[in-house]
């Protein structure tokens, strides 16, 4: 099959590989389309936090939101046929160790990873797999697992009926929190943004205001927008270290403040404590996107996703895909094996 092999550090090259074994409890999928994540570019660089520095060294295929077909099932597989329309977790818990066993199964120790998607095939453990209507486009489909990751941290955002909300940086994940929060009660949003055509699509997808980071005062701009109270969450998912902390200032009283981007493994965020004190803040985090997999798939057809997807790339082009993200024009990439 042809796949996009990156070899050590920022290099990324489309070539002929073996098609990988399905093994009894696992399922073999012909890629559709697979997105590109931000945290694509960070291991194609050497720089995503969770790779230990040695694996950067091998040979390795990433990707991994992805849909298809199922062209192949192992012999233990009981819920998945060949020439269904799926789309996939990148990994699958045990349902046995500690953390699986007590709602954590995104820590799981015993962690089922998939093959890397930009590829012709790749192959899910059997609880990675969820089958989509014919109702719902490939192009629509492969946005499941960022979707999942917009549901968990509305999750843990603890976004209310009639609240508040800002959010910094209107990328994928930002402008997928925007519609979640919305769709799960927040009657005002402000997306704060550097670049323009992103703003508008946040405007065209419901926030009330959308101010640029660089030339305006976005604590100033959210106090107007909420009687002067500041917000009752707010949402980073911008991954720059000074949105991070200007977070915490635009949050009201009790407000919660969630850091849902990647950022750098050796960066630190000054938090005052009287301010925390005064003000009764939460910060919180999420990682990934544990039980979110269902829900994210009945919200699919309820949200506004084609505009969202900027660019489709063949998978020999894989290179151009990796210099649009850098360019940051582009919102979300798809890759066409």
């Amino acid at each position: 099959m042809k796949a996009a092999v990156i070899h050590g550090k920022n290099s990324i090259t489309y070539e002929e590989v073996p098609e990988p074994p399905v093994k009894p409890n696992q399922v073999k999928v012909k890629i559709a389309y697979c997105g590109l994540c931000g945290t694509d570019p960070e291991n194609l660089e050497g720089r995503f936090g969770l790779m230990p520095p040695e694996e950067y060294e091998k040979d390795r295929i990433i990707g991994h939101e992805a849909c298809g077909v199922i062209a192949e099932i192992g012999s233990e597989v009981k819920n998945c046929k060949v020439g269904q329309r799926v789309a996939m977790n990148f990994r699958g818990s045990c349902g046995a160790c500690y953390y699986c066993q007590n709602g954590m199964e995104h820590y799981c120790r015993n962690g089922r990873e998939s093959t890397g998607s930009f590829a012709e095939y790749a192959v899910y453990p059997e609880s990675a797999i969820y089958p989509i209507p014919d109702s719902l486009s490939f192009e629509e489909a492969a946005m499941l697992e960022p979707v999942s990751v917009a549901v968990h941290a509305v999750d843990r955002a603890r976004v209310r009926t009639g609240s508040t909300i800002a959010i910094l940086g209107a990328g994928p994940i930002g402008l997928l929190c925007l519609e979640v929060a919305l769709k799960a009660g927040a009657a005002r949003a402000m997306v704060s943004e550097p670049i323009a055509v992103k703003r508008e699509l946040a405007r065209r997808l419901g926030a009330d205001l959308t101010v640029d980071p660089l030339n305006e005062n976005i604590i100033e701009a959210g106090k107007k927008l909420t009687d002067g109270r500041g917000f009752d969450t707010v949402i980073d998912a911008s991954g720059n270290i000074r949105a991070a902390k200007e977070a915490i200032y635009l949050a009201d009283n009790c407000g919660t403040i969630l850091w849902a981007a990647v950022y750098g493994k050796d960066a630190e965020i000054g938090v005052p404590p009287f301010l925390m004190y005064a003000k009764e803040l939460t910060i919180t985090s999420t990682f990934v996107s544990p039980y979110s997999f269902p829900r994210a798939l009945n919200l699919l057809p309820k949200l506004e996703l084609k505009p969202l997807i900027t660019d489709i790339v063949p998978l020999k082009d894989i290179a151009k895909a990796f210099e649009l993200h850098r360019s940051g024009k582009s919102i979300k990439i798809l890759i066409k094996p």
